[in-house]
């Protein structure tokens, strides 16, 4: 009966698994083709699956008249220093955390954690106001600042129980046998911590690509603002071009989509990692 049973079992597992697939993924779907639809056809009832008449008219003025590629440019030149610094003082930090014994540790873990409670949104405006002190508002470099400081609170959560099961000994061998501090944590431990440090970078790069409040607040000239802000082009108070929308979304998450499928597999590594023993 069990040799009966578990086929049957592995094939209802293996519908279920591919349906939510499908409900997953509809919407990313649903996104690129209605790029390809013409503005009437969005409205129309019933609604088509597939476009009856695919034109590139959306992607065209995207690329020609919107200049899609420097909003592209832009969320690039903002994501990958945050990703950068991230790692960087995320490493460092949550390493230093891992290995010092001290209530204070605790307290300032606890302190970065309560601060990712406020919104964006509420952050948005002090944050104007400082940037604005050092006179350094319309430029990447306040963005960047703001959105590491939100990333850089992931990282530290993150990486900071992994450290800590890291056996001690192995640094302990590497002092004794002449590396210095330093050394250690980049010969020995880094490499060590690759699988989740990918992570890390992987989901810090996506959110700062994704990043909408800070650049709207910090940034006022359009030639700096990225694909989120961009966006906004398309709709106004009383008329949405969807089918531009859809486009300009479309060429806005590719990157991302091909990062995903380059790394799933270090990715899924990284966030079960320490799960199981």
């Amino acid at each position: 009966m069990n040799l009966l049973r578990q086929p049957g079992r592995r094939y209802l597992c293996t519908l279920a698994g591919g349906l939510l697939v499908v409900v997953y993924l509809f919407p990313v779907y649903w996104m690129f083709a209605s790029g390809f639809k013409t503005s009437a056809e969005i409205f129309a009832n019933p609604p088509s699956l597939v476009p009856r008449n695919p034109t590139w008219d959306a992607f065209h003025f995207v690329f020609v008249r919107e200049n899609v590629l420097r909003y592209l440019r832009n969320s690039l030149i903002i994501a990958i220093p945050v990703t950068l610094l991230t790692l960087v003082l995320g490493s460092i930090g949550a390493y230093a955390m891992s290995r010092i014994q001290s209530r204070i540790v605790n307290v300032a873990l606890v302190t970065v954690l309560l601060l990712q409670v406020f919104p964006d949104a509420l952050l948005a405006t002090p944050m104007f106001i400082i940037f604005r002190s050092f006179d350094i508002l319309n430029t990447f470099a306040a963005v960047i600042l703001a959105t590491t400081s939100k990333t850089l609170a992931f990282a530290l959560v993150v990486l900071r129980p992994l450290f800590k099961q890291m056996p001690i000994e192995l640094e302990e061998a590497s002092l004794v046998d002449g590396c210095n501090r330093f050394q250690t944590f980049w010969f020995i431990v880094l490499p060590i911590m690759r699988v989740a440090l990918i992570v890390v970078a992987a989901i810090s790069l996506v959110q700062a690509y994704g990043q909408f409040v800070y650049p709207l607040t910090l940034l006022s000239q359009q030639e700096l603002q990225p694909a989120t802000v961009g966006i906004y082009s398309f709709v106004g108070a009383e008329y949405a071009d969807w089918h531009r929308v859809m486009a300009f979304s479309s060429v806005f998450v590719l990157p991302i989509l091909v990062l995903f499928l380059l790394l799933q597999n270090r990715i899924v590594a990284g966030l079960t990692a320490g799960a199981l023993k």
